[in-house]
């Protein structure tokens, strides 16, 4: 039966896969597949039946790599405002007669000086990680991760070619940024669930309500484990501002 449920031969089996995946959960060996072996299933799926909510037990076990993210204010592009508690940001509104974010700017390979986008505040070479981020309401974003080489000025591509694992939203379309771009056909979330999963080589979104969750997309990436992967934010709004949860 578990064999039929990662192969997607009978989507019936669903409403019992809480059970299953429970019993599985109870064999540490294989705890690092699980919550792949379900994006999986739903992407193979997702043409042929509704959607399910991602099982209770599935989502305990990744909500318990919670991290406590935070911004970090030395990478950010000089146009963002970023909160003193360091969870929040929105782009400033810039009158140049009054305050200019370029006034004594210095170029810095580390910063920002293109896109508008701010790194976490700590980067992750091994291990899973899970971290929530309010968008509700916010017309343009993006969020992901990105590896620590990957290009910082100017305005170069932001997606899987050059180390930006990320979904964004513009213009009221969900999109997964690879190469070509991935255009998801689902409501932008209002709140985005993000999972990285170092063992398993896969980052992955969610889209997180009270009572229920689902996948929305999954990148599966080869890491360079020399090389951190960093939590990346990225908005040009100014009005509504983006907030890490948790």
């Amino acid at each position: 039966m578990i064999q039929q449920w990662k192969n997607s031969k009978q989507h019936n089996i669903l409403p019992v896969m809480d059970f299953i995946i429970w019993s599985i959960l109870q064999q540490d060996g294989i705890k690092g597949s699980i919550a792949k072996h379900w994006n999986r299933n739903e992407e193979l799926l997702k043409n042929r039946a509704a959607q399910q909510p991602i099982p209770e037990s599935v989502w305990k076990w990744i909500t318990k790599t919670t991290d406590k993210v935070r911004l970090d204010p030395s990478s950010a592009h000089p146009c963002l405002k970023i909160s003193d508690d360091m969870t929040a940001m929105k782009m400033h509104q810039i009158v140049e007669k009054d305050w200019n974010p370029w006034d004594n700017f210095e170029r810095d390979r580390q910063k920002y000086d293109g896109w508008w986008c701010v790194l976490g505040n700590e980067g992750f070479v091994s291990g899973k990680h899970y971290w929530e981020v309010n968008v509700q309401g916010k017309e343009e974003w993006r969020l992901g991760v990105v590896s620590e080489s990957a290009p910082r000025n100017g305005f170069q591509s932001l997606n899987e070619t050059t180390g930006y694992w990320t979904l964004k939203l513009q213009l009221g379309q969900l999109m997964a940024m690879t190469f070509p771009v991935t255009k998801l056909d689902r409501c932008a979330p209002s709140v985005l669930g993000m999972f990285l999963d170092m063992e398993e080589e896969q980052m992955s979104f969610y889209d997180v309500h009270v009572d229920h969750r689902f996948h929305i997309y999954s990148f599966n990436v080869n890491f360079n484990r020399n090389k951190k992967v960093f939590p990346v934010f990225g908005t040009v709004e100014t009005g509504r501002e983006m907030r890490i949860l948790g």
